[in-house]
């Protein structure tokens, strides 16, 4: 049975003030009903006003978070890393990352505990880590991924394959990152296990990794040539990858967002034009929308993919 509310009822219950509560009511804003010439107010479709009333923050928690920081988690790059810096520098706005790995970031993103992830894994790869929920992939940067080792303790070693040499320590990723994904697929096509290898780590980033075989607590891994540059040691490239980041469809036009990107990208170009070792950036900025379950897009794009200028 629906219960009914007076006017000075309604007030109390909406902590406001009868005058407010005639004003709406004369505005045919607030649901109310005229009988014998006093007002009533059904509960339930005084509740259902409040709840159409509502303001919710665009992408829930995050969304709300997006007005004072913005949380990144992923993959690590030295150089995306940099430029999130400068951003926070120049536009005291905070970044909060987390090196966790390509499939681990894809996964907080895909349940709502960041705003982007920073990935160099497929396609498919970035829709199973996701949930199907649909993202926005923006590409960064191509770069060079191979075997970082020390020159003086082992001048010979050029591939994965020197890793079954005895008495070789290989310093490990964590199993969720890019690079340990990458690593095993390198070493399967070249008939490597490394399995029952002596291992050091895992290792959260290219250059601790690196500081690691640098110090001799491991004698190769798998890294970047700019992390071995850095750290004075033997690069071996084997691999040539593109480095993307994943923005959910709900947070891809947020101010905030659009911001950090566009700030990156520029931050980036200025660091094309110097050059730098084991880097190329001539897709910097292209845009690949993967589609969500339902098929949607931010703001209706029609094709599969997009370029953006830089």
């Amino acid at each position: 049975m629906a219960e009914y509310m007076t006017t000075r009822e309604v007030a109390k219950y909406l902590r406001l003030n009868e005058k407010k509560v005639y004003d709406l009511v004369g505005r045919k804003q607030l649901p109310a009903a005229r009988i014998s010439g006093k007002w009533l107010f059904p509960q339930h479709l005084v509740d259902q006003w409040v709840a159409d009333n509502t303001v919710y923050p665009t992408g829930g928690l995050m969304g709300a978070m997006l007005e004072d920081m913005v949380v990144m988690q992923g993959s690590d790059d030295w150089l995306l890393s940099r430029a999130s810096e400068h951003f926070q520098d120049e536009r005291t706005v905070p970044v909060l990352s987390t090196r966790v790995g390509s499939l681990a970031g894809l996964e907080a993103v895909g349940s709502g505990q960041a705003h982007l992830a920073g990935c160099h894994v497929a396609t498919d790869q970035v829709e199973r880590a996701m949930h199907g929920q649909g993202c926005c992939l923006v590409t960064l940067f191509e770069r060079s991924q191979g075997l970082i080792f020390d020159r003086e303790r082992h001048p010979a070693m050029t591939g994965l394959r020197d890793l079954a040499t005895e008495g070789v320590t290989f310093a490990a990723r964590q199993t969720q990152s890019g690079t340990h994904q990458l690593t095993r697929r390198l070493a399967a096509a070249a008939g490597v296990d490394l399995s029952g290898a002596p291992s050091a780590g895992p290792f959260s980033t290219h250059l601790e990794l690196a500081l690691a075989i640098r110090r001799g607590e491991a004698d190769a891994g798998m890294g970047t040539a700019l992390a071995a540059e850095m750290c004075g040691l033997g690069f071996a490239e084997l691999h040539v990858e593109q480095f993307k980041v994943a923005v959910p469809l709900s947070f891809v036009s947020h101010p905030r967002l659009a911001g950090y990107l566009e700030y990156v990208l520029e931050d980036l170009g200025e660091s094309a034009r110097g050059g730098v070792t084991g880097y190329s950036f001539g897709e910097l900025g292209h845009m690949e929308m993967v589609e969500d379950q339902t098929g949607a897009r931010p703001g209706g794009a029609a094709s599969h993919r997009e370029e953006q200028g830089t």
